[in-house]
């Protein structure tokens, strides 16, 4: 009897990749499909159509079909023995959504398996190119949606985000609106998670809690659908979208229609399937109180959170490991762009180098501070590029190894300082599960271990959400008992300890973690000046717009939040407008900063 084997799937934006591996967790097969090369007749470019106006971004669903339909029969031709997959799951990118035509349950149901299965399906999609994460064309929808449930920061709360043009339920509301017959012809909206879990089913597989919390639209405390989102978003939405479910759910066997063409046991379950990120969680293997830190062209944080605090930038999901807990998403843009302008400027293009001067400076970086945003943040939002000297200055340049460590430290203090905004703390515990090309970077790292004083271990994650994936297909099939996917993964290889922190470190960088985030105008509870300024007393700090400072020495002080009409954070008084006030006198100032701009201190 063959040995049983799980799949991972993953439905990326430009390929289609499945992964087997065996009760071990060996990989025993992979493979992919890429959309561009391998499907030329689709004509996409990196798998998807820009249009004209360029920011609608779609993909043609047929070829997500096509793809797999080609995979299939690449792994009978190899002669992949089906019969042994014990269970399967999947990724798909994440935000994008799939229409169904009405009617099309039925074909789905009775596909004949003598037909690839897009032959079956060509007429199945009332919109036959999806929307997709990269389409920025629902601006006016995100402004309705947050106007209609009562401002950004309620919609964060409700739903772990605030509205943002790719999250699914702007782009359904994008078709209600300039297409309203589609969307009545439409009587099934999936996910491309979801989506390609109904291929495999035979039926609509229902979106689970973590790929929906990136819709706007699902409570994410409640796990649910919230009807004040829905009602927003367009008229008939709930039964469209069908009940969500648990990310370990098991939904049931694979259709007959696998068994008949490929030799795949009526027994294979399918578990639902989740959204790339989430998959990348699980394939990561990430524990309650981990970060994985992906150091790449952005930046990107994945951490596991006990109680989140949703807030304006990052974006909280249900955890799709263990449904009780949470996981958040930062993302950073000025990543690995901006290390190599820097290390070209200072370091004659040489990592070497680089890393040479960054060892010559301390933590801390005896007081010098710096803010790196070549092109426009999205945490915090902010451009430019500034610096203030150990007295609290503005200088327009630093010594080349100051400039170094400058940008390193504040590239980190940043991840901490908004990781902790979304309820993370970092616990006795915590390891930093570090990714991508500056993961290579033992000095780059070290830096990383001295700001959230933990150990940096670096992992492979080459193909980490279909890796994911085949892990959440056995952990399906015994989540009920209440086994971990922690226990589930016990096999497969660790992470390797990189740094762990430099003695001392940490009593330098609290100090420019504070600066840093008073800086750029994030409030921080009771923060005392006199621990978090080294730099001297704050008898002399910045004064606001139109003389609007407040005198005193360093003593207990409370840090200001900056807000504009609307509840975003607003970046204008980064350079100026820098506002201490003693914790007994609270005050509201709002004269002088700009159109509808509040200065709010705590």
């Amino acid at each position: 009897m063959a040995a049983p084997c799980y799949l991972g799937w993953d439905f990326s934006t430009q390929q289609l990749k499945v992964i087997a591996i065996d009760e071990q967790l060996r990989v025993i097969y992979e493979d992919n499909v890429h959309f561009d090369k391998d499907l030329p007749e689709f004509k996409t470019q990196g798998g998807v159509y820009i249009h004209s106006d360029r920011l609608t971004v779609t993909s043609p669903v047929l070829m997500w079909v096509k793809a797999l339909d080609m995979i299939l029969e690449k792994m009978k031709s190899s002669g992949f023995n089906f019969s042994q997959i014990r269970a399967l799951s999947g990724a798909g990118q994440q935000h994008g959504s799939v229409y169904w035509k009405k009617g099309s349950s039925q074909i789905l149901k009775n596909a004949s398996p003598e037909l690839p299965l897009h032959q079956s399906l060509k007429d199945c999609f009332s919109v036959s190119d999806s929307p997709i994460w990269m389409d920025s064309s629902t601006a006016s929808q995100c402004r309705e949606l947050e106007k209609a449930v009562g401002g950004a920061q309620h919609l964060a709360r409700v739903t772990g985000s605030r509205a943002y043009e790719r999250f699914t339920g702007n782009q359904i509301a994008k078709i209600y609106s300039q297409n309203p017959e589609v969307y009545k012809q439409t009587e099934r909206i999936s996910l491309v998670s979801s989506f390609a879990a109904s291929l495999f089913l035979g039926t609509y597989a229902p979106i689970d809690y973590s790929d929906g919390s990136g819709m706007n639209l699902l409570q994410i405390w409640e796990k649910a659908w919230s009807k004040s989102c829905l009602d927003a978003c367009a008229p008939g939405l709930e039964e469209r979208l069908g009940c969500p479910v648990p990310s370990h759910s098991v939904l049931g066997p694979i259709s007959p229609y696998y068994s008949q063409r490929y030799g795949f046991s009526p027994d294979c379950k399918v578990v639902a399937f989740t959204g790339d990120n989430p998959a990348s969680l699980a394939g990561m293997r990430l524990q309650e109180g981990d970060i994985a830190i992906s150091l790449g062209t952005s930046d990107t944080l994945f951490l596991w959170i006990q109680e989140p605090t949703p807030a304006l930038e990052g974006h909280i999901l249900c955890n799709p490991v263990d449904s009780q807990t949470y996981m958040a998403l930062l993302c950073f843009k000025n990543g690995s762009l901006m290390r190599e302008r820097i290390r070209d400027d200072c370091a004659s293009g040489s990592w070497d180098e680089f890393s040479k001067a960054l060892s010559s400076t301390v933590a801390g970086n005896s007081g010098n501070l710096g803010f790196y945003f070549d092109v426009m943040e999205i945490t915090p939002e902010a451009v430019g590029i500034h610096r203030f000297n150990r007295d609290n200055q503005k200088v327009s340049r630093f010594p080349k190894e100051v400039e170094i460590r400058a940008l390193i430290e504040g590239q980190f203090m940043a991840k901490r300082i908004h990781a902790e905004k979304l309820g993370y703390k970092v616990l006795p515990r915590t390891r930093i599960l570090a990714t991508g090309g500056a993961s290579h970077n033992k000095k780059i790292l070290q830096v990383l271990s001295d700001v959230f004083n933990a150990p940096v271990f670096t992992i492979d994650t080459a193909n980490s959400a279909c890796l994911g994936s085949a892990y959440r297909a056995i952990h399906g099939l015994v989540a009920e008992r209440n086994v971990s996917l922690a226990d589930v993964v016990k096999l497969a290889p660790e992470p390797r300890l990189a740094v762990t922190p430099t003695p001392g470190a940490e009593e330098h960088l609290i100090s420019q973690t504070g600066v840093w985030s008073l800086r750029c105008g994030i409030h921080l509870t009771s923060v005392d000046i006199s621990v978090c300024c080294h730099m001297g007393s704050f008898s002399n700090h910045r004064r606001a717009p139109r003389g609007r400072g407040v005198s005193g020495c360093c003593s207990s002080y409370l840090l200001a939040d900056v807000y504009n009409s609307s509840g975003l954070m607003n970046t204008g008084v980064l350079e100026d407008g820098i506002l201490l006030k003693k914790q007994s006198k609270p005050c509201r100032v709002t004269e002088g900063l700009g159109p509808e701009m509040d200065l709010l201190l705590r």
